[in-house]
């Protein structure tokens, strides 16, 4: 692997990490991509465009029951209190807080960057497309995320 790779995936783990951990003390681990499976009728997904300075998407999918165990945390409720409307604005804030520690940390030199918008449940991504795929798992419940630009790798 190359350096700007190796940077980008420390990135990735550092903003991950960093997120979970601080926002609601969950402990994260990487895990093997083969060991991420997702069931897609029991998942929900987010992308979010990061268009300055290099341009990409990142895409969280998580299942809906570790969705609700980190909203629990950060609004500290039971998660059969919590409506469906927290649950997406929470999963999106999440996206939106780890593609901003993603950069911070892949930026290096301090630049300014701009972030799109987080758009729930995206389209599927074209299995062509020129991609890196990172997976975690809290308590036993996979996640992944995934960035799509290869600006986000190689520069």
């Amino acid at each position: 692997m190359s350096e700007v790779t190796d940077r980008c995936d420390r990135a990735m783990q550092q903003a991950v990490v960093d997120t979970l951990e601080n926002m609601v003390f969950m402990e994260v681990s990487p895990i093997p991509p083969e060991n991420a499976a997702i069931s897609p009728e029991d998942d929900m997904s987010v992308g979010l465009l990061i268009h300055d300075p290099l341009q990409g998407e990142l895409r969280l999918r998580m299942p809906r029951k570790l969705v609700a165990l980190i909203t629990a945390g950060v609004y500290s409720l039971e998660p059969e209190e919590l409506s469906d409307q927290m649950l997406a604005d929470n999963f999106a804030e999440l996206i939106n807080i780890i593609a901003g520690r993603f950069m911070c940390e892949l930026l290096t030199d301090g630049r300014p960057f701009r972030l799109g918008l987080p758009e729930p449940e995206p389209e599927e991504l074209d299995p062509n497309s020129s991609h890196r795929f990172w997976s975690y798992a809290i308590d036993d419940l996979a996640f992944s995320i995934t960035a799509m630009g290869q600006a986000l790798w190689t520069e």
